[in-house]
């Protein structure tokens, strides 16, 4: 998932017309990799308008069930075509229609996503957020609608001439009531179609273009309080007053008193039956994208985000949820910046050590086997590259002695100019520190030797070697510090590099160094002695080997 997904103004959030520019910039550019760009850019709009127009003519259905229902109870079969006809005409085109009109904002949103227009994009969010709430007033008024004409035309009427024989006024009474009641449902009904919809729809704008809402300010128990309550009180009144005031009513339509109410718990029932898949849709589905992506955190994929498909507080979670993820993401970019600078391993070790009050408390002493490089020649070979391309010859040559280092258990610590300085037995524990150390300063030479660096250059890298005990840990500043080694034997390792110019060697062994490589020895590696050497600012002197390459 792209990591700059884009994010709503906090005006355009609450009704405001401003929009963030980088919306336009990168509304091409953060498309899905699936997506078919052919079909998209040809009607981009069309597969989201058929969800939801599926989602608003699903009240026909509804009243296929009711109708059915009441057809079963009444026995009354004559009066379904005209039920049918009501239906098709009323839940079905007119609904249709309803729901092209209603979504076409939103269709404009998804448009100007795809064709980099953000001046169609704020009226669609603002759509999209209340989608919901519409159509459920819209449901509500298509519900009148079509009591109205079912009532007209009779459908629920089985006795004409027992209709004439109830007073005028329970006529208008049980009409606004049954208008209400069927109108009811279907807004119920509808409001939670729509939320199912617009979640679908705001996850999927999210996967092709990487567009990302903002969390309103729903509640999830409101909207169950409100459901529930709703559901109970039609269900109560309906059956109170097929008890009472529409005894006459329901004869009419050639039902009892217990079919009637028999009715209406059914009709209660499948209006709860289908709040409650929405209600679960609309918690699970939120819940299963978090779960996979919180594990995709823990998997180290930092880059994870999930769209923000609610208003309530599922859509607040998963909100705070890519909050968190640019944080972890953010971190992770100064860590891999940190450790272009500085070797990945100290950079895990400076970050343990970072939980102390004083970070550059903590030095630890080691027996340790340093290493020192420089390259040969390498002021005679800089007067006569320009600047920049010295810069890239140390890049290349830094890129290729550095991976033996790494290779054999050693921690580059700093590189000054054409220098590098590293130890073994530093950062991780490694027994056989001077056996690798010597392993990784034969194949820097060979690696060196036999490459061939921009311009044709050819590189002899001089190297110093020796084991000692060392004190590791950062040293610097407050606001600042480096992680070093410091101790006798890392000032012998860099004497050793430089003392190559008079041996007239590339690589030079200190006894201690050379005592503990007795495994080097065995595989076949000969070291030379070249004798005991006085060392310029020693007292003592010293027995250095080399290894003829």
């Amino acid at each position: 998932m792209p990591q700059d997904t884009r994010t709503i103004d906090k005006n355009l959030n609450t009704g405001g017309p401003h929009i963030t520019d980088d919306i336009a910039r990168n509304a091409n550019r953060n498309k899905g990799a699936d997506t078919d760009y052919r079909y998209w850019s040809a009607a981009p709009a069309t597969p989201f308008v058929l969800r939801y127009i599926r989602a608003l003519i699903g009240m026909a259905i509804i009243d296929v069930c009711f109708s059915g229902a009441y057809v079963l109870i009444s026995g009354n079969t004559s009066l379904i075509w005209r039920a049918a006809l009501v239906n098709i005409t009323i839940l079905v085109g007119l609904n249709a229609l309803g729901a092209w009109v209603l979504f076409r904002p939103i269709s404009h949103l998804i448009t100007g996503l795809n064709d980099d227009t953000p001046q169609r994009i704020g009226p669609g969010v603002r759509r999209l957020r209340h989608l919901a709430l519409v159509s459920s007033i819209w449901a509500f008024v298509v519900g009148v609608i079509y009591s109205v004409s079912a009532f007209g035309l009779g459908v629920f009427n089985t006795n004409p001439e027992l209709s004439e024989q109830v007073p005028a006024i329970t006529k208008l009474y049980g009409s606004l009531w049954f208008a209400f009641a069927y109108a009811a449902h279907f807004a119920i009904y509808a409001f939670f179609a729509a939320a199912a919809c617009c979640e679908t729809i705001k996850h999927d704008i999210h996967t092709k273009w990487g567009f990302n809402f903002r969390p309103g300010r729903a509640r999830i128990g409101y909207r169950l309080a409100v459901v529930i309550l709703a559901l109970t009180l039609i269900s109560s009144l309906a059956i109170l007053l097929d008890l009472t005031v529409f005894r006459e009513i329901r004869a009419t339509q050639g039902l009892t008193v217990q079919q009637a109410v028999i009715l209406d718990v059914i009709a209660t029932e499948t209006a709860a039956v289908l709040c409650l898949y929405f209600i679960t849709r609309t918690l699970t589905s939120p819940i299963g994208r978090l779960t996979e992506a919180v594990r995709d955190i823990g998997q180290g994929k930092v880059d994870t985000r999930i769209a923000v498909t609610s208003d309530d507080e599922a859509g607040k979670l998963a909100f705070e949820f890519n909050r968190m993820a640019d944080g972890l993401s953010e971190k992770d970019r100064m860590r891999r910046a940190f450790e272009r600078y500085v070797s990945q391993d100290v950079v895990h070790l400076a970050m343990e050590r970072e939980s102390n009050a004083d970070p550059r408390a903590g030095g630890e002493l080691r027996y340790a086997t340093v290493m020192f490089t420089d390259i040969s020649g390498f002021t005679r070979m800089a007067e006569r590259l320009e600047p920049a391309q010295v810069i890239s010859l140390l890049n290349e040559y830094f890129d290729l002695v550095n991976a033996p280092i790494r290779d054999h258990g050693g921690a580059v610590l700093n590189y000054v100019g054409d220098a590098l300085h590293a130890a073994f037995n530093v950062v991780h524990d490694d027994p056989d520190h001077a056996a690798n150390a010597v392993r990784a300063g034969i194949a820097m030479q060979q690696l060196s030797r036999d490459h061939v660096f921009a311009g044709g250059q050819k590189i002899k890298t001089r190297i110093g070697i020796h084991t000692g005990p060392v004190v590791a840990g950062p040293v610097g500043s407050r606001d600042r510090v480096d992680f070093t080694i410091q101790g006798d034997a890392a000032n012998l390792a860099s004497r050793l590099e430089n003392m190559n110019k008079e041996t007239g060697t590339e690589i030079l062994i200190s006894a201690t160094t050379k005592a503990l490589c007795g495994a080097l020895e065995e595989d076949g590696v000969a070291f030379r002695d070249l004798g005991t050497f006085d060392i310029r600012g020693r007292t003592q002197t010293i027995d250095l080997f080399t290894i003829d390459i």
